[in-house]
């Protein structure tokens, strides 16, 4: 009960810093900065903060429930006080898949950053991009069912959410064509955070694509709770959320503390990381399909060799984390330029390390620029 009410408690921090993100970004964008001007990791924010405001407090309600049916004893999941285990189902994904979104589309903002200043290139299809933000958090409310179809929904429901779950990957796409796009005939510099963003895109698209098969009926019912499932998953959150925050970290670094680190480390913890992600986790896409359940410890002589690899994919992967973090850790790296990167946003034009009100001058935009103006 004391972890359910906790939960319910964390669930107004995460209100409360959606509106936060909004408010600031409708009343304190710099002067001359109208909402297209805007940089587009704050239109990915503004997305997520969206998602906050609006599918966290189901999962408050459902919590209130819980606590209400243990204390009350009033029936709304409990069948034997007469509630609904499925209705149960239907709240938390219907809160929990719009919280991928809340992982992924800040994710998908730090990419949009990185790829125009080490392209060196006007972004591609800025207002598709920022509208894309927006859409993929207006439709991420509706699919949430694609995690139930074993659960004895109709046939129409079904079908309903399947159409749902592709058309969510349209904007999605549409980001992936405008990121290639900004690379084509760009002043290419293949520092670690580029390479991390590309890495980004490619494991994204694989998880993409094997979303839209779980998307469709009669693959997702013959693979559902399986380790094709996780692959698809950890795709999404790992090999997107955690590779974009990698770029990120890597990308701002010489801004936050003022030093760079070591180029080759850092190429080296790229490596090992993808391929030992690639190697953890592709082989659950093979053995998934060959029937292989989730979260079984044990498993049945045919799935021992993928489950090795993915053994020897999982080493490669802590080594790439243990170099990135020595390479992080160092404090022998140069002094950081105040644009190491040759970026056009607001923070590149300051100090490395900001001064602590950031800017001593208001920044303004003038009414020709954009954040995205390279030559």
């Amino acid at each position: 009960m004391a972890a359910v009410f906790g939960a319910f408690v964390l669930g107004f921090s995460s209100i409360l810093t959606g509106l936060n993100f909004i408010v600031t970004m409708h009343r304190m964008r710099a002067p001359g900065m109208t909402f297209f001007k805007m940089p587009l990791f704050p239109w990915a924010l503004y997305a997520t903060a969206w998602i906050q405001v609006l599918a966290t407090p189901i999962v408050g309600i459902t919590l209130l429930m819980i606590i209400a049916e243990r204390w009350l004893r009033i029936g709304f999941f409990d069948p034997s006080l007469g509630g609904d285990p499925i209705l149960y189902q239907h709240l938390f994904w219907i809160y929990s898949h719009p919280a991928v979104y809340i992982m992924i589309l800040p994710a998908m903002g730090v990419i949009t950053e990185i790829i125009p200043t080490f392209s060196q290139r006007r972004i591609f299809g800025y207002k598709a991009i920022a509208i894309s933000s927006l859409a993929i958090a207006l439709v991420g409310y509706f699919v949430w069912a694609h995690h139930m179809y074993t659960s004895g929904m109709s046939t129409t429901a079904r079908w309903i959410f399947s159409l749902l779950t592709f058309l969510v990957a349209v904007p999605s796409a549409i980001k992936v064509f405008n990121w290639v796009s900004t690379m084509y005939k760009g002043s290419i510099q293949m520092a670690p955070p580029f390479l991390f963003a590309v890495g980004f895109i490619f494991l994204f698209m694989i998880g993409g694509m094997t979303g839209l098969s779980l998307g469709a009926l009669a693959t997702n019912i013959h693979v559902h709770d399986t380790a094709y499932v996780v692959a698809h998953f950890h795709y999404i959150v790992f090999g997107g959320v955690g590779f974009a925050f990698f770029a990120a970290v890597y990308y701002w670094y010489p801004k936050m503390f003022g030093r760079m680190y070591n180029f080759k480390m850092a190429n080296w913890s790229f490596v090992f990381l993808f391929a030992g992600f690639n190697l953890l986790y592709f082989p659950q896409f093979v053995i998934g399909i060959m029937g292989m359940p989730r979260r079984y410890f044990d498993y049945l002589p045919q799935f021992t060799f993928g489950h090795q690899l993915s053994f020897f994919g999982a080493l490669l992967l802590v080594i790439g984390i243990v170099i990135m973090l020595i390479t992080l850790a160092s404090k022998k790296g140069a002094k950081a330029p105040d644009n190491p990167w040759g970026g056009r946003t607001f923070e590149w034009q300051i100090p490395s390390p900001p001064p602590v009100e950031n800017f001593e001058v208001m920044p303004e935009l003038k009414e020709n620029e954009g954040p995205y103006d390279y030559k």
